[in-house]
């Protein structure tokens, strides 16, 4: 089988969901099959030895051009994250190279405009990872005035192209079973999981942490809310209590917490799965987002308790089972507190959450299910 991966940002270093998502798809095509991947120019001395991939230039002068067609057809402003590419060109070179192909996987609805009519005769895969509809919809509501308006827009017309994008491929892949009814019955859930190193050993010198990419939307309200009002409260109770918040893009107004009230801020953070293995206790107060949160699976991996709302283990019943659910700020500083203070109590709670994810969320097991679903794919159309 030779597949075609079409990406709408360079996969590596895998710091986004959608470039942890690719690269369970290159590992997982690239085990028994020719793979060929079109993307954005990046590093690509970190692409895996055996990976072919064609560089998407970068044309600027196409984005006026894009921003007409967008307002022309009532598309999301959020599909010019993947305009000003030559894509056609790329495509076309991926052809010339490495085809004829026998399946071609988009990632992301905001994508298909500007390739699907450059796909390769064949069968197609979007990989949409989650509906973004819904989640421009809970933006919407928690915003005010024109911003209220705009996303509310967005929210209506990206649903809608989720919609086309569910009737127009021949399969779509999701993360969780939550995300499928947005594109219909040819959808299917399979999480890409983690990559599992061995059982966390050692002390937890860090009382509590939250992490991911700080400038997207919904990781900033939850670093605010944490900072604003839950650790507070956490250290109303617990005094000496210790905070890491980490990852890219770090906000100015959040480095400018770092050495404040028992805060750390790390940005980039440069060994995630180290630095997991010291925290006692991973606090996840997101308010927004779709999907799986990698956050929760890379906790789990690490053997951390994790203190959650809802909305942050949305897509993982097998682990949100387990974790310590909270709607308040004051009940998840109450919570995490008493994670804390009976480090025996978080021990257990970590060893179940990592039990979890080896036998539900693998990234091995991950791999196999996008390559069966891929050579399912391809199958059918021969």
């Amino acid at each position: 089988m030779r597949a075609l991966l079409i990406v709408s940002r360079f996969p590596f270093p895998p710091y986004t969901g959608d470039r942890i998502r690719a690269t369970a798809w290159i590992e997982a095509l690239m085990e028994a099959d020719d793979l060929t991947v079109v993307a954005p120019p990046g590093r690509l001395e970190l692409v895996p030895r055996g990976c072919q991939v064609v560089t998407a230039a970068r044309t600027p002068v196409r984005l006026l051009a894009c921003a007409l067609h967008v307002g022309l057809r009532g598309l999301p402003a959020t599909s010019l994250l993947a305009a000003g590419f030559a894509w056609r060109n790329a495509i076309r070179a991926a052809e010339t190279v490495s085809g004829p192909f026998d399946v071609a996987i988009v990632q992301l609805a905001r994508l298909d405009p500007w390739v699907f009519r450059y796909l390769p005769a064949g069968r197609r895969i979007l990989d949409a990872i989650d509906a973004l509809g819904a989640n421009l919809s809970e933006r919407a509501a928690a915003s005010l005035g024109v911003a209220s308006a705009f996303w509310r827009q967005e929210a209506a017309r990206t649903a809608r192209l989720e919609t086309e994008c569910g009737r127009r491929y021949d399969a779509v892949s999701v993360v969780a079973p939550a995300e499928c009814a947005a594109f219909g019955s040819r959808a299917v859930a399979i999480s890409h999981g983690t990559v599992l190193g061995p059982p966390a050993s050692g002390p937890r010198d860090i009382d509590a942490a939250f992490w991911g990419r700080l400038a997207y939307f919904a990781n900033e309200d939850a670093a605010r809310f944490l900072l604003d009002e839950v650790w507070p409260a956490v250290r109303r109770r617990r005094s000496r209590a210790t905070l890491l918040v980490a990852g890219a893009d770090a906000p100015a107004w959040l480095r400018r917490r770092h050495g404040h009230d028992g805060v750390t801020v790390e940005s980039p953070l440069r060994d995630r799965a180290a630095a997991l293995r010291r925290v006692r206790v991973a606090i996840v107060p997101l308010r927004f987002g779709s999907g799986a949160s990698n956050k929760v699976l890379e906790a789990a991996e690490a053997s951390c308790a994790v203190v959650s709302t809802p909305e942050g283990v949305r897509g993982l019943p097998e682990l949100a089972a387990e974790v310590e659910l909270a709607h308040t700020a004051e009940e998840l500083a109450s919570r995490l507190v008493g994670l804390c203070e009976c480090p025996a109590m978080a021990d257990v709670q970590g060893r179940r959450l990592r039990e979890v994810v080896e036998s539900c969320y693998s990234r091995d097991t991950a791999r196999r299910r996008l390559l069966a679903l891929a050579r399912g794919v391809a199958t059918a159309g021969g």
